[in-house]
């Protein structure tokens, strides 16, 4: 028995679950895909690749999916010193050294007035906020810290790293970023 054998009626509803089919087929890979094209979205966790580093607390990010979304990202909870500032350009420098060109962990926390991301970046599993404010690279930014143990925890950091006099604090009187961006 072939399909010239059976009945038009047959046919025609053999033909129209075939079309159903294939309507679910393609809404189910549009849903897929749509998904996959999304950029950074506030409150989720991505692995991206770090493209380039701007400052000691702002990075590029490329996420692993089809689009490619490029991203300006920047550190949550923490204030490096700008570019021109002292120890600006050693901040960049140790970012780079710990996240340029390696896949990292981003949990995106805020979107900025700017239009970048804020979020923490983690490598290997460790934290690369907190590893800035250990190493003395960057001041704890406590305006925009909510999380009162989280907040005691980097200043924590940040203490020690004073009184070791590690990264910028080894200068006499470092000026904070903040500071710095309103008197320039």
């Amino acid at each position: 028995m072939s399909f010239a054998d059976l009945p038009p009626l047959v046919l025609t509803a053999f033909g129209f679950i075939l079309c159903l089919i294939c309507v679910w087929l393609f809404l189910r890979i549009r849903a897929y895909v749509a998904v996959k094209l999304v950029p950074f979205k506030k409150g989720q966790r991505y692995w991206c690749k770090v493209i380039a580093v701007s400052d000691g607390d702002t990075i590029t990010c490329q996420r692993l999916n089809l689009r490619r979304s490029q991203s300006k990202m920047r550190f949550a909870y923490i204030d490096a010193p700008e570019s021109k500032q002292a120890y600006g350009s050693e901040a960049a420098k140790l970012v780079r050294s710990l996240v340029l060109n390696k896949w990292v962990r981003v949990e995106i926390t805020d979107n900025d007035r700017y239009g970048r991301q804020v979020g923490l970046v983690y490598r290997r599993g460790k934290n690369i906020n907190h590893e800035l404010v250990k190493r003395g690279a960057a001041w704890v930014y406590e305006d925009y810290i909510r999380d009162q143990a989280l907040k005691k925890q980097l200043l924590s950091l940040q203490a020690t790293a004073k009184a070791k006099k590690r990264g910028l604090w080894q200068a006499a009187r470092p000026v904070n970023p903040s500071i710095y961006r309103k008197t320039n």
